[in-house]
């Protein structure tokens, strides 16, 4: 995992007065502004800051490649479901979708995997 240079330690939301306060349990990361920002809309600002401080720490990428990252799997999955419809239809397939039902079966996910499956998890990454 690369070195993101951010602070490390859980990052959290404290309400201080005309503040709002990111910080971990030693650091200080920065002030929301209450003056002037809708409570709601502080609050959201703070979620996206912190969530995107702990998950960065979780993973090693910013958000901007984890989203980049998330773009790639999503085109190879639709390949992925594209080759195996017209290798299907055709009566034979490459063994690309075996080794992927060998993965999802070492996961304990032993079901049948569908084109259907693939399709939803396509569509769950459009957000």
């Amino acid at each position: 995992m690369k070195e993101l240079g951010i602070t490390k330690g859980e990052w959290q939301y404290r309400d201080h007065f005309s503040d709002g306060i990111i910080e971990t349990e030693e650091t200080i990361i920065g002030h929301l502004m209450k003056w002037g920002s809708l409570e709601d809309e502080l609050q959201s600002n703070a979620i996206l800051i912190i969530d995107a401080g702990n998950t960065a720490q979780k993973c090693g990428m910013l958000p901007s490649e984890l989203l980049r990252q998330r773009d790639e799997l999503k085109e190879a999955l639709i390949d992925m479901v594209w080759q195996f419809a017209y290798t299907s239809s055709k009566g034979y397939h490459t063994g690309g979708l075996s080794a992927l039902e060998g993965a999802f079966h070492a996961l304990g996910l032993s079901d049948p995997i569908t084109i259907l499956d693939f399709e939803a998890a396509i569509k769950s990454t459009d957000g």
